[in-house]
């Protein structure tokens, strides 16, 4: 999957002209964010620690360095004191230890452990027990066999019910009626979603209840088991169709869960292919925040505002609140004025919250008011002088309102601190950034340094995807797709990336970049998988899509998504040659 790129980077700064950038910052040569902070306070930071959905006791949390360490409890909380820039080491009995490198944010850290494990295909091969005769909870077999892979009943983070087919009403007159009495919430006659029907797989086949269509007939003393999943995140395997729930059936007869997953499909069993598993982003994702039911029957802009004044107070340290509100009078009522006011509480409640300032300044760049984005990226500058990733952001404002000599100047503050340019990460979004100015725009931006460009026949692209998200915190997977199905997966994960997450901590910053050289012809598409931030809160990022980089007609699309739901593969964009003509 070549087309995918982040481009290699060569040192391309030969000669500094030293010159007065921004007085009001304190420039100083430092490659590492955090250093030895001794008179920085501390601060108490806590949790919970949990593997699986179970909470852990004794885990043993210390900082490392220090003589300070604390315990989980029965319910699998934690407190202790830290300093900015020290490290939590997390440590269990057979579990992986994790290190969280502490920020000036950092409050609440709840932790997920994974446990120390063999290759599970080894022990397949060396367990002489079948997995059809293992069972867990209520004998639930502990290992569910579908076209798209197994999953395991026990470990996963989402419910699912089983029945026995033993336990199936033999005189019922069809499966579902036999069933229905006995799976929570189906007795009552509750379906998975208003006016829609859920998907059926038996023995691997899959049968759409659409428009009263039968399901084939079938004897109940054959039914070996039943499972009905509603989650999303457990059905998203099954692509849209199983988007409102999926009945899986086992039959006695059926030889299904014996034979290999590459037998069926080599396309389903290949990573190098997309599984079709991924669903329309939802913005509010599976289920709407409570506040909104209060708006439910609500039939003017005035009764709106009058309801939002209501809630205020009882949400008022709630920065998604003000964001889902000003989002929904923009929305609903095209109502600018009254969205940008609730918009500007934000800015004085949470001022020295950085977190919550990006998310304000990707709201205004994504409504294309550049100037309001600029004076929030100058207050996170403010907050965090040691972050790469505020001068970026900061360069990157004043290239948006065409000041590009304030955004050459920018770049070069964050080379006069030490850092260099690097293959991945901030260091290679700086210099795609740079080097784009340099050539578009060198005399606006009155350059005086020699700048070596990589490639002056190659600096054009398709497509340049720039990836930023508000929290540090944050682990996801994105996965790219080419119209050949082919996949290429950038994972963000401690369990997976750990080194990348901890040289974003140590540089200060939460971004990527990557290039498509060409488009061609069919669809490519952006998948995202959110596993969470370790708190309670939303992580929001923004995606900056620009259309023939580097090119005369270069165009930009930004993108701003709200991400709560976990372990959903989300389609965050379709992309194609269209929209290089626009």
């Amino acid at each position: 999957m070549s087309s995918i790129k982040r481009t290699g980077i060569n040192i391309i700064i030969c000669v500094f002209i030293v010159f007065c950038v921004h007085g009001q910052y304190t420039l100083y040569s430092q490659n590492k964010l955090y250093q030895a902070k001794k008179n920085t306070p501390l601060k108490e930071i806590s949790g919970t620690v949990s593997s699986l959905g179970i909470l852990l006791k004794d885990v043993n949390v210390v900082v490392k360095n220090t003589n300070r360490g604390a315990k989980t409890n029965n319910k699998g909380f934690y407190v202790i004191k830290a300093k900015e820039g020290e490290i939590l080491k997390f440590t269990f009995v057979g579990m992986i230890p994790l290190e969280i490198i502490i920020e000036d944010i950092t409050e609440v850290l709840n932790i997920e452990m994974n446990a120390i494990v063999n290759n599970l295909k080894e022990v397949t091969v060396n367990n002489k027990r079948k997995r059809k005769d293992k069972s867990g909870l209520m004998g639930r077999p502990d290992v569910l066999t579908t076209t798209f892979g197994n999953i395991n009943t026990e470990k996963v983070g989402y419910s699912i019910n089983y029945i026995n087919g033993a336990n199936l009403n033999l005189a019922a007159i069809d499966l579902w009626t036999a069933i229905r009495y006995k799976m929570p919430k189906l007795s009552r006659g509750i379906s998975f979603s208003l006016n829609t029907h859920p998907i059926w797989d038996i023995d691997g086949v899959i049968y759409e209840t659409i428009n009263g269509r039968p399901l084939p007939p079938m004897d109940l003393v054959n039914v070996k088991d039943v499972y009905v999943i509603r989650s999303l995140a457990g059905t998203v395997k099954y692509g849209a169709a199983g988007s409102n729930g999926v009945i899986v059936v086992r039959t006695k007869s059926s030889t299904f869960d014996d034979k290999p997953i590459a037998s069926k499909t080599k396309l389903y069993s290949n990573k190098k292919y997309y599984k079709e598993d991924a669903v329309t982003f939802k913005n509010f994702g599976i289920t709407q925040p409570d506040y909104f039911e209060a708006f439910d029957s609500i039939l003017n802009l005035q009764q709106a505002y009058l309801e939002y004044q209501r809630l205020q107070p009882s949400y008022k340290n709630q920065f998604e609140f003000y964001f889902d509100m000003a989002n929904y009078f923009q929305q609903i009522y095209k109502d600018e004025k009254g969205s940008l006011k609730i918009l500007s509480k934000i800015d004085t409640q949470f001022e020295r919250n950085p977190e919550v300032l990006k998310v304000l300044a990707y709201t205004y760049q994504k409504r294309g008011l550049d100037q309001k984005a600029l004076k929030v990226y100058k207050k996170i500058i403010k907050l965090r002088p040691s972050y790469a990733q505020s001068f970026r952001d900061l360069a990157n404002a004043y290239t948006n309102l065409n000041q590009y000599q304030n955004a050459w100047k920018m770049y070069m503050n964050y080379f006069y601190r030490g850092n260099n340019i690097e293959n991945e990460g901030i260091g290679q979004i700086i210099y795609s950034e740079m080097e784009a100015l340099f050539v578009q725009h060198k005399k606006q931006a009155n350059i005086k340094e020699l700048f070596l460009v990589r490639d002056s026949a190659n600096i054009t692209k398709d497509v340049r995807m720039v990836f930023e998200w508000n929290t540090s915190e944050a682990e996801f997977d994105i996965e790219f797709v080419n119209p050949q199905k082919q996949v290429y997966n950038f994972k963000h994960t401690l369990l997976e990336n750990n080194s990348r997450i901890k040289h974003e901590k140590t540089q200060g910053y939460s971004s990527e970049t990557f290039f498509i050289e060409k488009l061609n012809k069919g669809n490519w598409f952006i998948n995202f998988t959110y596993y969470g931030n370790k708190k309670h809160v939303s992580t929001y990022l923004k995606l900056a899509v620009y259309y023939n980089w580097g090119k005369p007609n270069q165009t930009k699309d930004i993108h701003l998504f709200k991400l709560k739901d976990k372990n959903i593969k989300w389609q965050l964009l379709a992309l194609n040659n269209d929209f290089l003509l626009r």
